[in-house]
């Protein structure tokens, strides 16, 4: 009886031994070298969580699982935060799901809910200066909503003042973007209004109204570009560390045009990296080329450009610079330099001068710019 009552004792203490670190204890404490601590920290910095009920997050205190897990909730809770910080989220809620659970909180259930509608937006201010003493400066505002409708259909929507110059009025708030996203065919698209950029932005960075359809590393186009209403379409294929562009436009006025080309960025060292673009208009022989050096810890960038006029397009990325640009139509080459730094969190300052002659070579006004976009 005795060996019986040694052996269930002792078949008992071996289960529990196991079991333990499997079911986990919500009561157990989380030492203070586990991971989390880390990751939650870096959420209180983040503002996405602000820890107890006090409104303090005490790292140097060794916490349960279960009130690891009250913090991690208040995380699942925020709607408004960076991929970075949701990943983070999603790590820790799959390694305290069980005390979630305990919690009556469902990690799936809270995830779909997150992804179900979100609320971006931004403001810009701008201010562009040439040579010869002419400047300008607008502000615009926009607000966007982005959600998942099934696992097969999402949303996105964004309404925008417009350019509102300092001595001017707004226009109004428009629709600037309105599409649906879904999966059909092996193709995931986008049908509706929507921001495009092929390559580098040197043939087309503007909006389309029309649909977007990808499959591996191709991307196929077709629509009517939104402010000059021509009809674009085309395909970009990504090959190894090339781009490879097409994209045909049909002018309602003016001469239709058809352009080839390529783009690569390089990193030479993990700080410094290369870049350059070619592109040509088919039916004029007309090229486009750009080449530069990126300095990214930095934020500083110095390119060459060389454009010729049939390879000027109106809805390039440059065409949508503040500065004035009646001098483009004729081809442009020289440098651009430009510097990027964030000023505060979600807060970037932008400074761009551009040193151009046109293709005859006669010097044109240098353009200076500078850009603050703030995000939420």
């Amino acid at each position: 009886m005795k060996k019986s009552l040694l052996k269930v004792a002792v078949t008992t203490a071996l289960t529990l031994a196991v079991a333990v670190p499997v079911f986990a204890n919500p009561f157990a404490d989380v030492q203070k070298d586990h991971w989390a601590y880390d990751a939650v920290n870096v959420l209180a910095k983040d503002g996405i969580v602000d820890g107890y009920g006090d409104g303090t997050f005490k790292g140097d205190k060794t916490m349960t699982r279960y009130e690891m897990a009250q913090i991690i909730a208040k995380a699942m809770a925020k709607t408004d935060v960076s991929a970075a910080d949701k990943a983070t989220i999603e790590k820790l809620a799959k390694e305290f799901s069980s005390e979630l659970k305990d919690m009556g909180i469902k990690v799936d259930e809270v995830k779909a809910e997150q992804e179900r509608a979100k609320i971006t937006g931004d403001a810009r201010l701008r201010y562009g200066a040439t040579d010869n003493g002419s400047d300008d400066t607008d502000f615009r505002a926009r607000v966007g909503v982005t959600g998942k409708i099934n696992e097969n259909l999402t949303f996105n929507t964004r309404l925008s003042s417009g350019n509102i110059a300092y001595d001017g009025e707004s226009a109004g708030v428009k629709l600037d973007t309105a599409n649906v996203g879904f999966h059909a065919f092996g193709l995931d698209n986008t049908i509706g209004r929507q921001d495009l950029a092929i390559g580098n932005g040197m043939i087309l960075d503007d909006t389309i109204n029309g649909i977007t359809s990808e499959i591996g590393s191709v991307k196929l186009f077709a629509g009517n570009q939104a402010s000059q209403k021509e009809r674009l379409y085309g395909a970009e294929l990504q090959a190894g560390i090339f781009n490879l562009d097409y994209m045909k436009a049909d002018a309602k006025t003016g001469t239709d045009k058809e352009f080839y080309g390529a783009n690569t960025s390089i990193d030479l060292t993990k700080n410094i990296s290369v870049n350059a673009d070619y592109n040509k208009e088919n039916k004029s022989g007309d090229t486009a080329i750009a080449y530069g050096v990126n300095f990214n810890k930095l934020g500083l960038s110095a390119t060459y450009k060389d454009v010729e006029a049939g390879a000027v397009t109106n809805y390039s990325g440059i065409s949508g610079d503040i500065n004035n640009v009646s001098f483009l139509g004729e081809g442009y080459k020289g440098m651009e330099y430009k510097y990027t730094k964030e000023i505060a969190d979600n807060t970037a300052l932008t400074v761009k001068y551009q040193d151009f002659k046109n293709q005859a070579g006669d010097k044109q006004q240098n353009r200076t710019a500078a850009t603050l976009n703030v995000k939420f």
